[in-house]
């Protein structure tokens, strides 16, 4: 990697997981608040099956939403390097996402309930970047971005 692609990568790195986190906070709350419809409940057979599904489809929509505009930005930042920075920002994300959660007065409540949960949000966390990066990188034509602006 030369200086360049170095210097937009150690600059790009904060601000995109940051960017990330917060539009996660929006994002994930956006879609926790929203109501299923009511026709939700009648089309499966059981209405906890229901209730999860509405609840984890809607959280990962949520963060594949947030996940998409910084994926977009380190595609433009780093063409090459885009993966590599995704990854970055993801693990930035995720950092600031779980960090709170350690206290001691949250964390037995995170473990206790539903364990496979929280691990699993951490993983689709840190995975949707580099995935949104990767469909980017598919649907845009090579030409697309100017290379020698970006590199």
């Amino acid at each position: 990697m030369d200086r360049p692609a170095r210097l937009r990568l150690i600059l790009a790195a904060p601000v995109l997981g940051a960017v990330y986190y917060y539009l996660l906070i929006f994002l994930i709350g956006l879609t926790a608040a929203t109501a299923w419809p009511s026709w939700w409940i009648g089309t499966l057979p059981n209405r906890h099956v229901a209730e999860l599904i509405w609840i984890i489809g809607s959280h990962t929509i949520g963060v594949f939403c947030a996940a998409v505009p910084s994926a977009f930005a380190t595609v433009i930042v780093l063409r090459k390097q885009a993966m590599l920075l995704g990854i970055i920002v993801g693990v930035i994300a995720t950092i600031l996402a779980v960090l709170p959660s350690l206290t001691h007065d949250i964390w037995p409540l995170v473990w206790n309930n539903h364990p496979i949960f929280f691990i699993f949000d951490q993983v689709k966390q840190l995975a949707a970047v580099p995935a949104a990066i990767w469909i980017i990188r598919k649907l845009m034509p090579k030409s697309a971005l100017p290379r020698a602006a970006f590199g």
